[in-house]
């Protein structure tokens, strides 16, 4: 029978520990995450508001089962505005008008929305991804605010204990598909 070779092990030697491929790697991956960081950014446009507006959106957050007012842009069909009350959901078509997109109706139907909704200041905006950047713009202008001045919605103040008018009809626009693809 053999028997078997007994390894000697030196527990007092002294071995060189070679980082280069450790920092190699590592100066490779720090630009990626600093360049890759650059496109995962979320956007904040602060817009003055009256401050019974803000108390409003404050209000609207802290209500656990609000009515959600979203509008859906789509590159061929044009708008859906999609209202969300009590789990029942009620969809308004704004079709296009020749190949473009039919702001002015756009802007009436919010308007009769945010009448038949004056407690309600955010939009959920949903456009399609072949919507361009310069549409998405020229939506949110129509979305914020009034164009006729004489158009006002009422906002209850609580300071002064009764309503209020005020031009704004969405002035907090949420992107709700911003994560997706």
């Amino acid at each position: 029978m053999r028997r078997a070779k007994k390894i000697k092990i030196n527990h007092h030697s002294e071995f060189d520990l070679d980082l280069a491929p450790l920092l190699a790697v590592m100066v490779k991956l720090v630009p990626v995450l600093l360049v890759s960081s650059a496109f995962v950014q979320m956007m904040v446009i602060e817009t003055e508001l009256p401050q019974v507006v803000s108390e409003a959106i404050q209000k609207q957050d802290q209500d656990k089962t609000p009515t959600i007012i979203a509008l859906e842009v789509d590159g061929k069909d044009g708008f859906n505005i999609v209202v969300t009350e009590k789990g029942q959901d009620k969809v308004e078509n704004v079709p296009m008008k020749d190949g473009a997109y039919d702001l002015p109706a756009l802007h009436q139907k919010l308007v009769a929305v945010k009448k038949a909704h004056p407690e309600i200041f955010k939009l959920e905006l949903n456009p399609d991804s072949k919507v361009p950047y310069k549409e998405i713009v020229k939506i949110m202008d129509e979305v914020r605010q009034a164009h006729d001045p004489s158009v006002k919605f009422p906002v209850f103040d609580t300071k002064q204990g009764k309503n209020v008018d005020t031009p704004y009809m969405f002035p907090e626009i949420v992107f709700s598909n911003m994560m997706e693809g």
